[in-house]
C-alpha cells in the first residue's frame, strides 16, 4: 500500500453554542494502529464520521495526501458498531459495493470470492446476510470495506457486544489490515488482543485530544 497520510487542522465541533471538542492537530499515517479513548458523551464517534467525511465540522479541515476528505470518499471508511445488511445472501451483499464501479463481471466475481476468503466467510456465500453471528455481520462489513480498498480505517468499537468467537475473527482481520500498511483507528471500551494491536493511544477529556506512545 503507497504511503498515506491524514491530517486534521484547526478543528471544531459542537451544537449550537456548545463546543464538542477542539482539536489544533492530528496526524494519523500508513501503517498506524491508534486507540482512541474517551468517555461516553466525549465525541468520540463524532470525530470517526468528521475525519471519514461523513460529517463537517463546525471549523477546520480534514486532508488525506494534502486533498480534502469529502463524503464518500474512498481512501477513507468509518465502520458502525452495528453495520447496516443488506437484504439479501453474503456474497450479494459483496458484490453490490461492485455493481456500480468499471471492471469487467468476471473480474468483479473474482475480487468477491477474494473478500470472502479474506474474510473467512466463504462457506456462508449463500446465507441471508441478516442471519449472520453479531462476528460474522461484523466481518461481512469489513469485507465489503475491504474491496473499496481504503488506506484508513476508523472502526467505532467493533467487538461490542461479541462473542469471543467474533473478537477473535475481528482481531485477525484488524490484524492482517495493519500487516497490509493501513493505517486504523480505533475506539474500544474493551481492552484486550484488539487493543493490544495498538502503536499508541488518543483520549479525547473535556474537548481536547491528547496522544502517547502504546
Amino acid at each position: 500500500m503507497k504511503y498515506a497520510e491524514l491530517k486534521a487542522i484547526g478543528l471544531q465541533h459542537g451544537f449550537k453554542r456548545e463546543t464538542l471538542w477542539q482539536i489544533d492537530y492530528l496526524q494519523l499515517q500508513a501503517g498506524e494502529c491508534v486507540h482512541l479513548r474517551g468517555e461516553n458523551g466525549s465525541g468520540k464517534t463524532t470525530l470517526l464520521k468528521v475525519l471519514a467525511g461523513l460529517q463537517r465540522p463546525s471549523a477546520g479541515q480534514v486532508l488525506i495526501n494534502q486533498q480534502p476528505v469529502r463524503l464518500g470518499d474512498g481512501r477513507c471508511c468509518y465502520l458502525h458498531q452495528q453495520p447496516y445488511m443488506f437484504d439479501k445472501t453474503v456474497r450479494a451483499n459483496l458484490a453490490q459495493v461492485l455493481a456500480s464501479r468499471p471492471g469487467a463481471k468476471h473480474e468483479k466475481c473474482e475480487r468477491v470470492e477474494q473478500a470472502l476468503h479474506w474474510s473467512g466467510l466463504s462457506h456462508h456465500a449463500s446465507q441471508a446476510a441478516r442471519t449472520l453471528s453479531g462476528g460474522e455481520r461484523q466481518a461481512l462489513a469489513m469485507a465489503r470495506a475491504w474491496l473499496c480498498q481504503p488506506q484508513f480505517w476508523l472502526l467505532d468499537e467493533p467487538i461490542a457486544s461479541l462473542d469471543e468467537k467474533g473478537v477473535e475473527r475481528c482481531v485477525q482481520l484488524v490484524s492482517q489490515l495493519r500487516q497490509s500498511g493501513a493505517a486504523i483507528l480505533m475506539t474500544s471500551h474493551q481492552q484486550g488482543a484488539l487493543t493490544a494491536l495498538c502503536d499508541s493511544q488518543w483520549q479525547l477529556h473535556q474537548g481536547k485530544l491528547t496522544t502517547e506512545g502504546g
